[in-house]
């Protein structure tokens, strides 16, 4: 078969055979890739090591992802609720956003305050 292609045609069934198989080995290498790792604000990952508590009535969607069980999606439901409804009164108000049930919020206690609280 090898002759009948020519010298053109054999570097073009090379060259097919070889896209077929580097698509191939990337497919396998896309397939087997771990999840992309989530990167906290250093800042906000500082002040949590600290021990410094952070404000729920002021504190951005960054910070409030660096406290444990907050994602991106729920931080910025935090934020949003937060803008629809004025500041949370209490600490425990948090559990009004939906996403923000009783596992989350004792994960998260020790990390937040608000505005009214004394410390």
């Amino acid at each position: 078969m090898a002759e009948r292609l020519g010298k053109t045609g054999r570097l073009l069934l090379w060259a097919v055979t070889g896209a077929a198989a580097a698509g191939a080995l990337g497919w396998y290498i896309l397939e087997d890739r771990p999840e992309p790792v989530t990167v906290r604000p250093l800042e906000a990952q500082v002040q949590r090591a600290q021990g410094a508590p952070l404000d729920v009535n002021t504190a951005t969607a960054e910070e409030l992802e660096a406290l444990p069980g907050i994602g991106p999606v729920l931080a910025e439901r935090i934020v949003a609720w937060r803008e629809e409804h004025g500041p949370f009164a209490a600490p425990e108000d948090v559990t009004a956003v939906p996403g923000v049930g009783p596992a989350v919020y004792e994960a998260v206690r020790p990390y937040i305050e608000d505005e009214e609280e004394e410390p």
